[in-house]
């Protein structure tokens, strides 16, 4: 590969991962190209990306941004693994690493914070963007929605005396 081959790839892998605040790091020692199609398949599912990378130019490709954290992990036959959801990601490494003793998660970063493996595993278990938004939704629509029930309330109670008052003037007349 040459200088410019080089530099293009740098760019490429730099403009991939522009915008992306956390990426996780595995080694692939010993695992079959099938294996790894298989992997890169459960991560697409998570609507994150995996590549194989050099190290060198993966090291170039994050210098200066919040991803250069993870520049200590990048030894040996790495891939690295990243997406908008990285729960996601993470879920689905974590998942395969289980079921293949070849994959090691070696770590990542987020947001600037150096990830462990026990970290990524901790990350794979919380609930996807996705899920997490709609539980805040819930609860910011919950607040109003007891607000409300308790403002009807009082109305409500005062309707239900009035009526039962009511059929008291009836049943006695």
């Amino acid at each position: 590969m040459n200088k410019q081959q080089k530099q293009d790839r740098v760019e490429e892998l730099r403009q991939a991962l522009a915008g992306i605040d956390g990426m996780i790091v595995a080694e692939y020692r010993g695992i079959t190209m099938s294996e790894v199609q298989a992997l890169r398949a459960a991560v697409r599912k998570a609507d994150g990306k995996v590549r194989v990378v050099k190290n060198t130019l993966a090291r170039l490709s994050i210098k200066g941004t919040s991803l250069e954290g993870a520049s200590d992990k990048l030894v040996g036959p790495v891939l690295i693994s990243y997406g908008k959801d990285l729960a996601g990601s993470a879920k689905a490494l974590v998942d395969v690493a289980k079921d293949n003793a070849k994959l090691v998660i070696t770590g990542g970063v987020l947001s600037g914070r150096i990830l462990s493996t026990e970290d990524v595993v901790a990350l794979s278990k919380l609930p996807s963007r996705d899920v997490l938004r709609a539980k805040f939704l819930g609860v910011l629509n919950a607040v109003p929605t007891k607000f409300v029930g308790t403002l009807a309330g009082v109305p409500r109670g005062l309707l239900n005396v009035l009526n039962a008052r009511k059929e008291q003037l009836e049943e006695a007349a």
